[in-house]
């Protein structure tokens, strides 16, 4: 063997180990940080099976994962993947994240009011997957969220984005969310089988069938709809007629709310009724039904 080739593949053999050295070196230092940015949040906790980094993208990945969240929801994933995330803060500034194979059980601790409908359609747990990336900017104090994406197996899709301004993440406390507003939100909701479950329940609970609870629903909708005409409310009577478009052919439906000035939530609860809660937030309902009411 010549001495070229001897060279060669001693200097292969080095930057393999180099190689290798480098991603322990990495894993072992991200471990380590990633475990204590978790124990500088009050209420978190991750438990995992394994760590590793991307140390070509910089991605942190979780296999086996069991969380409690600083709101007390708790879940499992088969994997989480962080593209970012803020150590810098006890209340993340950032986070771009995503989890595959996740579950979380039915109750008020995990899902809130959500939990009684999901119990209701004889679910004891969801499984599916979450993206979530937001980014808050403590000068503007406003929080933009890029995107959440929430796909449920079995139930269906929801996509939310949106920003939130007047709010403090270094005193995140309930007498400090009075003034916090709504600039803008998209939400589009891919329906699978929950309009269906929904309506079976119902069905269920009146003793009536299937197309009588879809008629009955959409026959509220449309008197409501009705009402916000004759009081020459347009913008809620637009969006009520899109709901029940989405009622009566379920499939996607993207609400939206573009007020011409951000709005504080502490406005809906000041003696406002729904209608005028619509009108307010500029509410628009848009669906793909090929109903062109």
């Amino acid at each position: 063997m010549s001495r070229t080739w001897k060279f060669l593949l001693s200097f292969v053999i080095f930057a393999t180990i180099c190689y290798f050295g480098l991603i322990w070196f990495v894993n072992s230092e991200v471990e380590k940080g990633f475990n204590e940015a978790v124990a500088n949040v009050d209420g978190l906790s991750v438990n995992y099976a394994d760590l590793a980094v991307d140390i070509l993208d910089q991605t942190v990945i979780l296999e086996g994962v069991t969380a409690t969240l600083p709101l007390g929801q708790q879940f499992s994933a088969d994997t989480v993947r962080i593209n970012a995330f803020d150590q810098m803060h006890s209340v993340p500034h950032f986070i771009a994240m995503d989890a595959s194979g996740l579950t979380m059980n039915v109750s008020p601790a995990n899902f809130g009011d959500w939990a009684a409908p999901l119990a209701a359609l004889g679910r004891t747990s969801v499984a599916g997957d979450v993206a979530v990336a937001y980014k808050y900017n403590p000068d503007k104090q406003s929080l933009v969220v890029s995107n959440l994406d929430v796909s449920l197996d079995g139930l269906g899709e929801a996509k939310l984005t949106g920003t939130l301004d007047r709010l403090d993440l270094a005193q995140l406390r309930v007498e400090k969310l009075v003034g916090l507003r709504l600039a803008e939100m998209d939400l589009t909701v891919v329906n699978r089988s929950f309009m269906d479950q929904t309506v079976d329940g119902a069905a269920t609970r009146m003793g009536i069938s299937r197309s009588e609870v879809r008629s009955m629903f959409c026959a509220e909708l449309d008197a409501m709809a009705d009402y916000a005409g004759s009081h020459e409310n347009s913008v809620a009577e637009n969006a009520l007629r899109g709901l029940k478009r989405f009622v009566d052919d379920p499939g996607t439906v993207t609400i939206s709310a573009k007020p011409a000035e951000p709005v504080p939530f502490l406005y809906i609860f000041m003696g406002r009724d729904f209608y005028e809660n619509l009108r307010l937030m500029n509410v628009t309902v848009v669906t793909d039904s090929s109903d062109n009411i």
